[in-house]
């Protein structure tokens, strides 16, 4: 058993002398550091773009070499520009060689990259499709690697950000609105009229506490209101309004039936009571316009066509009454079991007068038709398709035999009665 005791202590005595041997230095093993020399800095990292001077220079960025290599090795200098968050993705970076150019001063030995408002701008709206009016933040990053040598050699990296506010849009569009507040029941959508998509109306109960008309468009809400940033309403006007991304009201007085007409082309928010509502077209006149004839009134809440474009068949157009102004009528074929309509007719406001003795019927009535001549007698006169035709109102016999021609196939009609106006399109 004694040979094994030494054998033992042998291999004990190996693995000692082994261990001592690989003791770790890090005097001994360690790799220099790698010396990196490259600076990078944002000559003015807060900028404004400014719409008057889209070609002078907005934001430069400056830096200096990498640290120098032997001969064997090419260094190369790629520069990057993009928005906070996007990690210098592939569909959102800009690039040195393609979507920009930096210079060297051999004067100074440095590189710079200059971008003009024109070319922030641009990107900011095409390229990155960022919010307006929101300031973003711009990251500016160098790439400095070598080539070439006998060995890899680890690139140098800098990154440095600047802040950018982009020109100030005023922002009048919708893609939804919606009335809520303490004003209203619940939060209601308020809808385009039928006859101009860049107005919108809504009718109904609000109660005294305030009234919000809150705006999505492009991702964001923004919320109506005045100009003035009061809150007071002025009942029946047109108040000139803004889209706010702060909270911002109205201050409903009183309980009661209101519209509410918003014109996105005017910038315009009317607030109706009951007591300034429009009010529907009423007529009052004498059965043929004659005196011998009974005088009636009528509230005008349809039209009825008459004429040869009707086969002389008097025709309920079924007009679809604008929330905006009940004195506004839209024929919308599409909608409408007549689908069309085309030649020569005029508008009736009545059809049959039964609580009237006799027999009297639309070709009695008041109607809507083609301007007389300067003499003041009838004729017969053609609307254009997309262009506003003048209509003419009356119920004596020269007005009553005139006849305009509706444009064949017109399948989208708008009567305005406040303005006499009549606008025939194809959709």
């Amino acid at each position: 058993m004694k040979p094994i005791y030494y054998i033992k202590a042998a291999i004990v005595g190996v693995a000692a002398l082994s261990v001592a041997s690989c003791t770790y230095d890090p005097y001994d093993t360690d790799i220099a550091p790698v010396v990196e020399t490259m600076t990078l800095t944002c000559d003015n990292p807060l900028v404004e773009i400014d719409e008057n001077h889209l070609t002078s220079p907005a934001l430069t960025f400056t830096w200096t070499g990498a640290r120098p290599m032997s001969d064997d090795y090419m260094s190369t200098y790629k520069a990057e520009l993009d928005v906070l968050g996007n990690s210098f993705g592939s569909k959102t970076v800009i690039t040195s060689g393609v979507g920009f150019d930096y210079q060297y001063d051999d004067a100074t030995g440095t590189y710079s990259a200059t971008f003009t408002h024109e070319q922030l701008n641009n990107w900011y709206s095409d390229r990155w499709a960022l919010p307006v009016n929101k300031n973003f933040t711009l990251e500016f990053r160098v790439l400095a690697t070598f080539s070439g040598g006998p060995e890899f050699e680890a690139p140098e990296v800098r990154k440095v950000s600047a802040e950018v506010k982009p020109i100030q849009v005023i922002v009048f569009d919708c893609d939804e609105m919606s009335l809520k507040g303490t004003a209203i029941a619940a939060e209601t959508e308020i809808n385009p009229t039928l006859e101009n998509t860049n107005v919108y109306a809504w009718k109904g109960t609000l109660t005294p506490g305030e009234l919000q008309i809150p705006v999505k468009y492009d991702g964001m809400t923004y919320y109506l209101q005045n100009d003035d940033n009061s809150t007071t309403i002025a009942d029946g006007q047109a108040m000139s309004v803004k889209m706010a991304e702060t909270e911002g009201s109205w201050t409903v007085p009183t309980a009661g039936e209101y519209r509410i007409v918003i014109n996105m082309v005017d910038r315009t928010a009317t607030i109706y009571s009951e007591a300034t509502d429009l009010k529907p077209l009423e007529v009052t006149f004498r059965l043929n316009g004659s005196d011998q004839y009974p005088q009636v009134t009528v509230t005008v809440n349809d039209l009825y066509a008459y004429g040869g474009g009707t086969g002389w068949g008097v025709k309920t157009l079924n007009l679809v009454q604008s929330l905006a102004d009940p004195q506004v009528f839209v024929f919308d074929g599409e909608n409408n079991e007549l689908k069309t309509l085309g030649g020569d007719m005029k508008f009736c406001v009545a059809k049959a007068f039964p609580e009237i003795e006799g027999t009297y019927n639309q070709n009695n009535s008041y109607c809507f038709t083609c301007q007389l001549t300067d003499a003041g007698t009838k004729q017969n006169l053609s609307a254009e398709l997309n262009k506003v035709f003048y209509l003419h109102g009356g119920a004596d016999s020269e007005t009553r035999n005139s006849y305009m021609i509706v444009p064949s196939g017109s399948n989208f009609i708008v009567f305005d009665l406040r303005n006499n106006t009549f606008l025939a399109t194809k959709k």
